[in-house]
């Protein structure tokens, strides 16, 4: 005996069997598409909805903590360091100046020069450097106090020895592991402060123990919370979110390789091959037939070959292997947030003159680079002026030179409207003629220095028109 009934698109069959019910339920598609909608059950939602694919696309794994990948990217490929070193390199060019009241300009000068002679620019440049590759990095205070003591800075005066070093977050080793800095706090049961500074105080350079004082910690990128006890209170590598277009640049390069390699395919069709090769000594007269014809083709410009052999050659094509690449350096330059001007060479197309992507890579510069490695320059300054001179400054502070960089004209603009601007202070009392002397010496408006004559007047100079560019009068 069967029956059979609908309801809602079901149909239901049951079968009775020696006294045995079985019941078969039959869906439809659409009846299965209203069950993959119900809140609950498996496969909720469109598939365009479910994160499925960002859970498939993600490494689950973090390559700042692999320091020999990021040692050999960086050695071998022209790409990486590139991305590593010219954004530092053009955020230090030029170097720094020097802001403060409470030094003359001769001793700013000599503090200038000695900056320069040491180098301690081109340290905090490095030190910068291993921080965008590795994810953190530092700068170590030598001097001839001990190293496991903190550094006393009223004790620094001229006849102490004093060098920075960089390195990185692999040379530094913590005394303790999974730590963000040493001023986390901890509530105890009984709602007691504790510190737990003490358990970071000294890194491990090379066996060398040194007070955190004399290290100036620098870190990458910050990670969120969940990520960060992975970095080891460090932060994670620029090139963490890079892993994929850079996979991709080196695809498209070896198949690029692969096409120059095999452009050109000589293909030798060979009767009886199969048969000869089961014959002992075939290979051998094989490779001695190919060779032969081989070595006709390259000097002859002929091939002689049995009749009813065949020989052909197939040529690869290049037909879509450009469009690939130059999408793909656009990919890369986005993902850097380095224009291609600056990451491969490449000119700006079009009518575009490329001021525009200038203009976000300097911003970029000034947002990571130089916000970043201000705060080391500025400690590696003081300590220069506690040893030239025996104190700090109190209204220190450090500028970067103008990431823009003018024409000849365009300087000489800058000039005129400087010597004009200052000319006009001068005769209008606010600023003395010392002072003025002081501005055109310190700027270089002009191309000698003013010696300071209490006979020479020049109040009754006349301000003159700035250049023009045009071509004008």
């Amino acid at each position: 005996m069967a029956k059979s009934t609908k309801k809602t698109g079901i149909q239901k069959r049951s079968y009775t069997k020696k006294n045995t019910t079985k019941e078969v339920i039959h869906n439809s598609i659409m009846q299965e598409a209203l069950f993959s909608n119900i809140p609950g059950l498996p496969g909720y939602g469109v598939m365009l909805s479910q994160s499925d694919t960002l859970f498939k696309n993600l490494r689950w794994y973090l390559v700042s903590n692999m320091r020999q990948l990021l040692s050999e990217l960086y050695v071998e490929l022209g790409l990486v360091q590139a991305m590593v070193d010219v954004p530092v390199d053009d955020g230090f060019r030029g170097g720094v100046e020097i802001v403060t009241k409470q030094l003359d300009p001769d001793d700013i000068k000599k503090l200038e020069s000695e900056i320069e002679h040491e180098g301690d620019i081109i340290v905090a440049a490095q030190a910068t450097k291993w921080t965008r590759l590795y994810g953190g990095g530092g700068i170590i205070i030598a001097t001839d106090q001990p190293s496991t003591k903190p550094l006393n800075i009223s004790a620094i005066n001229k006849n102490t020895p004093l060098q920075f070093k960089a390195a990185d977050m692999w040379e530094l080793f913590w005394g303790a592991q999974n730590i963000d800095d040493g001023e986390d706090i901890v509530i105890g049961k009984d709602e007691t402060v504790q510190q737990l500074g003490d358990q970071w105080e000294m890194y491990n350079y090379y066996g060398v123990s040194i007070h955190q004082t004399r290290v100036m910690r620098m870190k990458g990128l910050v990670a969120p919370s969940f990520i960060r006890p992975r970095l080891r209170g460090w932060g994670f590598s620029a090139l963490e979110p890079l892993v994929r277009p850079i996979n991709v640049f080196l695809k498209t390069a070896n198949v690029g390789f692969e096409v120059l390699d095999e452009f050109k395919v000589d293909v030798f069709k060979i009767k009886n091959l199969a048969s000869t090769l089961t014959v002992t000594g075939g290979l051998e007269r094989i490779k001695q037939r190919t060779q032969l014809a081989n070595q006709q083709k390259n000097y002859l410009n002929a091939i002689t070959m049995d009749s009813e052999d065949d020989y052909m050659q197939k040529q690869l094509t290049f037909s879509g292997l450009s469009e690939v690449i130059k999408e793909n350096r656009v990919q890369l330059a986005s993902e850097m947030r380095i224009p291609s001007t600056k990451l491969f060479g490449q000119s700006a197309a079009g009518f575009n003159s490329g001021e525009d992507d200038i203009e976000n890579y300097n911003a970029m510069i000034e947002s990571t680079i130089r916000t970043q490695a201000k705060f080391p320059i500025l400690t590696m300054i003081e300590l220069r002026c506690q040893k030239m001179f025996g104190f700090i400054p109190s209204d220190l502070s450090v500028n970067f030179k103008p990431l823009r960089v003018l024409s000849a004209v365009q300087e000489e603009e800058v000039k005129n409207f400087k010597f004009n601007r200052a000319l006009q202070a001068l005769q209008a009392g606010a600023i003395t003629q010392d002072t003025f002397i002081d501005i055109c010496n310190r700027s270089e408006l002009l191309d000698v220095q003013i010696e300071n004559d209490p006979g020479l007047q020049i109040d009754d100079v006349s301000i003159t028109d700035p250049i023009s560019t045009d071509g004008g009068e």
